[in-house]
This record gives C-alpha cells, structure tokens and sequence, in this order.
C-alpha cells in the first residue's frame, strides 16, 4: 500500500519531536524564534551552491567520457537524483540509476558512459569526504572526545572497506557481469512475472554497457584536466556543506568553531551512507545533535540547529524534488539536442 512507502518518513519525523521533547520544547522554541532570517537564507543560498557545484563536477566528467548535455539538463537529473537518494535507503545510491534515466532520455543515450561519469563522481566525492574524516578523527582524540573519536574511527573502517570491494569489483568486467546476472537471477525468484519478461534486454544492456562503462572510468582516470577540475569542484562543493551549518549557528546567533561543523558534519554524512533508512531520516537528525553536544553545545542549540540544517538540506528538498517530479516527470516530451522528439509514442510511430 502507498501509506507503507510514508511509514518511515513518518518515523523520522517521531524522532524528531522526541529530539524537541528531549532538549525541551520551550528551548527549542524560544532558540528558533530568535533566528536571523538573513543567515537562514544564507545558508540556504550556501545549500544551493553546493548543488550547483555538484553539477558543475559531473558536467566535467560527462564532457570527459565524451557525453554532450546541457548544463540545465545535468542540473535537472542531479535534482532528480538527489530526491530519489533521498528516498531509497543505502548509499544514497538509489538516485544515481535515476539521474542516469532522466539524463539519457535527453541525450543521445548512453547508459555505460553516463553510469561512468557518475561513479567518477561518486568517488570523488568521497575524497574530501575521507580527508576531512581523517582529519576529524585525529581533531577529536586532540579534543579528548574518545566517544566521538572511536565512532569516527568505526565509520572510517566502514567506508574504506565498502570504497575497496567496490574498486575490486569495477575493476574487472566478469565481476560486474556475475555480480548483476547474480542480482537478475535474485529478483526474477522473487518477482518472476515482473522481472523474467526483461531477461533478454537486461542481457543485451549489460553486454553493451560495461565495455563503455570500464573504457569511460579509464578515460577519466588518465585525463588529468578532468580529474583536477572535477575534485576542485568536489572540495568547493563541500565547503559549502559546511558553510550551511556555520551559517545556521550563526542566525542562531551562536559562534560554533568551523572544526566542530566539519566533524559532525561528516559524522552525519558518513551515517547517511551507510543507514537502511531512506534519507537516513531522523536517524542523521540525532547523530548530529547527540555529536553537537558531546563538542559543548546545549541541547537545545544543538537539536535546533541540526533540525534546521536538515530542514534545509533534507526535507524542502525532498518536498520540492516530490513536486519537480509529479509536474515534469522523468520523461521529456522533446529531447534536449536537435529538437528530436524522444517520447515513447513518438518511437512507435518512428519504428
């Protein structure tokens, strides 16, 4: 039933309330209405710029596999794909299967060097992320935060460990091959009528697209202009990031080091990536707020403060990603290059 795809957004919003009753309404609600509206919309105006960056990134890596779009187009399906990141669990690895969709039904399709370009940027991604939570890591043991320290420490083993069986994995194509073979098989004993109609075309993607896949990932590595652009852009994108949460401290009219942002931010960050929970939601809401406090922050700053960074960075997102979605939806009704009409109704009349 659609209720059930609500259950845990409504579970994350439980937490939340008992986030407010555990710092105590009236403190909460006393921090919020003191808030600076100007610093609220700079950190807004923060978040933005740490969208638009991202997209700047992966525009570099499409140009670099060869892949033309335009920059509203790669804007658009990131939105997309942030929207469905934030509603599938895992990873936030649920929207890059969607922005690659959403890109490829505008251009002239190619699934293998679009999927390409978005794990370069998923690993670039991760760069500043493991530099900062190394950093992090050794800042809370100079702190004496032991708690925080062995967290820190705990997440890092975790993501370095994922980051390397995914590396063993895309390095060779027979791995790919078996790994998603492995997967069809899996869903078509669970959902025979729906999956096994989709055998021979699933075959025939596969086979086409992990040579251009492999051939895209190796062109970025070697394009040493790519690469450096593009982690450029991956550091900016996340000093964003944390100036969004410094910005929000500061319209609550609280002076908060830009270290301790950096540490719960990718305390939050890291949990995200690796919660069952779509969105992580709820769940990174008390991880940053339970970490504020352990750095010397009052529980109420501490709860206000992370509710309305994810406020910011989560839920209007999510509402407005839900709204860009149902308007325009993912197909187009004309592609982006040559005016060409690439709708399904269209093909059948072409075919």
């Amino acid at each position: 039933m659609e209720w059930k795809k609500a259950l845990p957004f409504l579970a994350g919003l439980a937490v939340i309330l008992a986030l407010v009753w555990w710092a105590g309404t009236e403190e909460v609600l006393t921090i919020l209405s003191g808030a600076s509206s100007t610093w609220l919309g700079a950190a807004l105006l923060a978040y933005l710029g740490g969208v638009i960056t991202w997209a700047l990134r992966w525009h570099v890596l499409l140009e670099g596999v060869g892949v033309k779009a335009r920059f509203r187009d790669t804007l658009a399906a990131l939105f997309v794909g942030i929207l469905f990141n934030n509603i599938t669990p895992g990873a936030r690895g649920g929207g890059e299967a969607i922005r690659a969709y959403y890109l490829a039904k505008r251009i002239e399709p190619s699934y293998g060097r679009i999927l390409a370009s978005i794990t370069a940027d998923r690993i670039l991604d991760l760069i500043p992320v493991m530099v900062m939570m190394l950093f992090s890591m050794f800042y809370a043991y100079w702190k004496g935060v032991y708690s925080l320290f062995t967290l820190l420490l705990l997440l890092n083993v975790i993501i370095i460990s994922l980051t390397g069986l995914a590396t063993v994995i895309m390095a060779s194509e027979s791995r790919m091959r078996k790994i998603l073979f492995g997967l069809f098989r899996l869903l078509a004993r669970v959902m025979p009528s729906r999956v096994l109609k989709y055998e021979e075309k699933f075959g025939q993607l596969v086979e086409t697209n992990i040579p251009h896949f492999t051939n895209g990932l190796r062109t970025i590595s070697r394009d040493r202009k790519t690469f450096t652009v593009a982690l450029g852009y991956s550091f900016l994108t996340w000093f964003f990031v944390l100036l969004r949460s410094y910005f929000i401290f500061i319209s609550l009219s609280h002076r908060v080091s830009f270290t301790d942002v950096m540490v719960v931010q990718m305390i939050g960050t890291a949990v995200g990536l690796i919660s069952i929970i779509p969105g992580g939601a709820g769940l990174i809401e008390a991880v940053t707020a339970g970490s504020f406090v352990l750095l010397g922050i009052t529980r109420g700053m501490a709860v206000t403060a992370s509710i309305l960074d994810r406020i910011i960075s989560f839920w209007l997102p999510l509402v407005a990603g839900i709204i860009f979605v149902a308007k325009f939806g993912l197909k187009p009704k004309t592609a982006s290059l040559g005016g060409e009409d690439t709708s399904d109704k269209s093909r059948g009349k072409n075919g």
